[in-house]
C-alpha cells in the first residue's frame, strides 16, 4: 500500500482574517475484530461555515497525532503510522452553488498520521471557499466526512484481547495566509477485540518527514547565496521503514512558488537530494522539484530495515530564476511518497 505525507516549503507567515468558521464532530469508536484491520466510514466530518461574500482561495485542512496511540492501561502503543485518513463526501451550500466536490479539491485519497508531524487532509484546496450574493447574510457552509483506517497486520496481535486505546488527533484549518480558521482536537478509539483469521504476510513501510524538516525553509539573504547558491541541510530529516523493495517519490502541489503579494517564482529554481545515513542497498537521486512526480531514493531490503536521510533542499549558483525575483516570501507544498519497487 502507497503512503502519502507532505511537508510544507514555507518561509512565510503573513497575517489576515478569515471570515468563515470551523466546526465539527466525531463518529469516534472503532472495534477491531479481525487482523485485516478496519475501516469507520463516518469518523470525522468538519464543516466551514459562514454568512455574507467571501472568498478563501488555497485554504488548508491538517491532522496532527498529539502524541502516541498508547492504550488504557498504558502498557501497549499503535504505531501513528498505522492510522489513515480518507476523503468521503462533500456536501453544502453556496452561492452561486454547487459547493466544490472532493474532486474539485484534491484531497489526497489516503492520508497516514504521524506523531507530532501535521499531516494534511487538504494540502492547499483547489477550490476556494466561495460566496457570492446579493444578500448580505447569505449562508455559506461546506462539509467534508473522512473514513479513518487501522491498518491490519500481524501486529495486531500482539496485543491482548479487548485492549482500548486512545488516539487524540488535533485538526487545524488554515486560510490562504497560513492564519489558522480554526483547531479543534478530537480522541478517537481503537478496540482491539478477539482477532479472527490467519495473521498476514504483508508488505509494510512507512516514510515518515522528521518534526525539524515538517517546515523547511531556504533563505537568500546576501548577494553570495544568489551567485554561488545556497542549502539547508536538515538533519535525520527522513525516516523509511520497510520490510520490502521500495522507491521514494516526491511532487510540489504547485508549478510555482507564491508570494502573499501574488509574485511567482517556478517551482524548478529549488533542488533537493537525500543524503543517506544507514547502510544498505539504495540509490539516491538529486532533483529538480516539478509538479510531476520523480523518484527521489530507491532501496532493497527483505525484512524490517530502518533507513535514515539527511534531507537537503538548494539552489543553484547565478540562477536567473531567483537573481531576477522580486524581494518576498515564497511557499509551495511538496508530496513525499512511498511505493514498493
Amino acid at each position: 500500500m502507497s503512503k502519502y505525507y507532505t511537508v510544507f516549503f514555507l518561509i512565510f507567515i503573513f497575517i489576515s482574517k478569515a471570515q468563515v468558521s470551523v466546526s465539527s464532530w466525531t463518529n469516534s469508536y472503532m472495534q477491531v475484530n479481525n487482523y485485516n484491520g478496519n475501516t469507520n466510514p463516518d469518523a470525522y466530518t468538519v464543516t466551514f461555515s459562514g454568512n455574507g461574500n467571501f472568498n478563501i482561495p488555497h485554504w488548508r485542512l491538517s491532522a496532527k497525532l498529539q502524541q502516541n496511540i498508547i492504550s488504557e492501561n498504558g502498557q501497549y502503543t499503535i504505531p501513528g503510522n498505522k492510522v489513515s485518513f480518507h476523503p468521503v463526501s462533500a456536501t453544502g451550500q453556496a452561492v452561486p452553488g454547487p459547493p466544490p466536490s472532493i474532486a474539485q479539491i484534491g484531497a489526497p485519497s489516503n492520508v497516514f498520521l504521524q506523531e507530532n508531524v501535521e499531516a494534511f487532509l487538504v494540502p492547499q484546496s483547489n477550490a476556494p471557499l466561495y460566496n457570492a450574493s446579493s444578500s448580505p447574510n447569505a449562508y455559506y457552509y461546506l462539509s467534508l466526512k473522512f473514513a479513518v483506517t487501522l491498518m491490519g497486520g500481524a501486529y495486531l496481535g500482539t496485543y491482548p484481547a479487548w485492549t482500548r486505546f486512545y488516539a487524540t488527533v488535533e485538526f487545524t484549518a488554515y486560510d490562504q495566509n497560513n492564519n489558522i480558521i480554526g483547531r479543534i482536537p478530537h480522541t478517537f478509539q481503537f478496540h482491539i477485540g478477539t482477532l479472527s483469521g490467519t495473521p498476514p504476510t504483508t508488505q509494510e513501510m512507512s516514510l515518515i518527514i522528521n518534526s525539524n524538516a515538517a517546515n523547511g525553509t531556504l533563505e537568500f539573504d546576501s548577494m553570495q547565496d544568489y551567485n554561488d547558491g545556497n542549502s539547508i541541510n536538515y538533519p535525520n530529516g527522513l525516516k523509511v521503514n520497510t520490510n520490502t523493495n521500495f522507491q521514494i517519490k516526491v511532487r510540489a502541489l504547485q508549478n510555482n512558488l507564491t508570494s502573499p503579494l501574488g509574485y511567482t517564482i517556478p517551482i524548478s529554481a529549488i533542488h533537493l537530494r537525500l543524503q543517506p545515513l544507514s547502510q544498505g542497498t539504495q540509490t539516491v537521486y538529486p532533483l529538480t522539484l516539478s509538479s510531476t512526480s520523480q523518484i527521489l531514493a530507491k532501496g532493497n531490503t527483505s525484512h524490517n530495515t530502518t533507513f535514515n536521510y539527511d534531507l537537503i533542499y538548494f539552489s543553484l549558483a547565478q540562477d536567473q530564476q531567483l537573481i531576477n525575483a522580486r524581494p518576498g516570501e515564497y511557499s509551495t507544498t511538496l508530496q513525499y511518497e512511498i511505493t514498493p519497487q
